[in-house]
């Protein structure tokens, strides 16, 4: 069978028929959320952990030399869920947006940029939407941030504490973070040039702007966790891109420890 190619999928998906990773998504979006934090509570099927080995072939095994710290800061990496409520400062939060998601280079017509991470085909899909809980100087609600120009856009202004609350599971640790990220992606930025397969480069490059974040907070002594549980219509709809090519990947939050 002859694979039809991202231009062909794309007149498919204008003519109406949809893209299979639109389906995918839809399919696999949160209605509700049952969240179980509490190991106890877990079954044994989410407890057992597996490894693949080959036991009957022969081994080398690794050398570990003396680790520098860059390879501490790997291992030191964590998943925080309890945050003191002790707001950073805009500096720092300025510094983790540009640091982990600003342009390194562009050009005049902004048709060869680079970000920090990588991007396949440097097509860079991804969004980032801030909401501000405890940052210092910064008015609480929810911010994109315009990666051109470097700069925070407030849309919308309010505490969104029980809106948080709400959809994220009644996870109300969150509330003592200082920021939770939302990251979305603009999916035909990729699917013009890579059709369905774009949507799992999408969510690649989501998880390395994700371990970016991560990595920062560790090296800056901030706590990080990143979410998956979340009902994605009410992200979509607080967003605005309920009814867009743009659609929620991924989010993580960053506070004091």
């Amino acid at each position: 069978m002859k694979k039809s190619s991202p231009v062909s999928q794309l007149i498919r998906q204008i003519e109406g028929k949809p893209f299979v990773s639109d389906v995918f998504h839809k399919n696999t979006n949160n209605i509700m959320l049952r969240v179980a934090d509490n190991p106890n509570s877990w079954p044994e099927s989410w407890k057992k952990i597996h490894f693949k080995t080959y036991p009957r072939l022969s081994q080398v095994q690794c050398q570990v030399t003396d680790l520098d710290e860059f390879d501490l800061l790997l291992r030191n990496r964590r998943s925080i869920r309890r945050f003191t409520g002790v707001p950073i400062s805009s500096r720092e939060f300025s510094h983790l947006l540009y640091s982990c998601c600003g342009l390194i280079k562009t050009n005049s017509n902004y048709d060869d940029t680079r970000r920090p991470y990588p991007s396949a085909g440097g097509r860079y899909p991804l969004e980032v939407y801030p909401i501000i809980i405890n940052v210092c100087d910064l008015k609480r609600g929810l911010y994109h941030y315009n990666v051109r120009d470097n700069v925070l856009e407030l849309l919308v202004e309010e505490d969104l504490s029980s809106w948080v609350s709400a959809n994220f599971g009644k996870q109300d640790w969150i509330l003592q973070s200082a920021a939770l990220f939302i990251i979305t992606g603009v999916l035909d930025r990729n699917r013009i040039k890579y059709g369905d397969r774009g949507y799992r480069f999408s969510l690649i490059e989501a998880g390395h702007l994700g371990q970016n974040i991560c990595l920062f907070a560790e090296k800056h002594k901030l706590g990080s966790c990143a979410l998956g549980g979340y009902i994605d219509s009410e992200v979509d709809k607080l967003l605005d891109i309920q009814n867009t090519k743009e659609v929620t990947l991924y989010a993580i939050v960053v506070g004091s420890v």
